[in-house]
């Protein structure tokens, strides 16, 4: 067996994968309210969320890089549904679609200055994750408040 073979869940990627399965369980557990609609709401929830992950997964990130990216979405997720949890808030769930925009452009960044500022650097490409997708999700909530009023 080449030792260039892909591990499954090899040490550098068990903070990715907690951080993509903390978003799916979130989303599970969200779409979980009413049960006859839950795949319309699995996708609504998580379905932002992988597309971007999938669109970073294309440009080969570092492992460090996905877990910031994957911990911000998470955390959106976490932070919204504490948000909107009484029924007179059903229609929030546009706020939490419409924020992915600036999700993405954070993602891109990140990318970007993962690459050419921090190679190498694991703390380094995971706090760019984090904190760009946040500063993203943050500025696309704060336009779309601003544009209520």
């Amino acid at each position: 067996m080449p030792a260039r073979t892909l591990r499954l869940l090899s040490p550098n990627h068990l903070p990715a994968a907690a951080a993509l399965l903390w978003g799916l369980s979130l989303a599970i557990v969200r779409a979980g309210q009413p049960m006859e609609y839950f795949w319309e709401n699995f996708a609504a929830y998580w379905l932002p969320q992988g597309l971007i992950l999938g669109l970073l997964l294309c440009t080969r990130p570092t492992p460090a890089l996905f877990s910031g990216v994957a911990l911000a979405l998470a955390a959106h997720l976490q932070l919204f549904s504490l948000w909107i949890s009484a029924p007179e808030d059903s229609m929030g769930w546009l706020f939490y679609l419409l924020d992915f925009p600036g999700a993405l452009i954070g993602a891109a960044i990140a990318r970007l200055l993962a690459t050419r500022a921090a190679p190498g650097k694991p703390l380094i490409n995971g706090l760019l994750g984090v904190g760009w997708v946040s500063l993203g999700l943050l500025l696309n909530l704060k336009l779309m408040m601003s544009s209520q009023a």
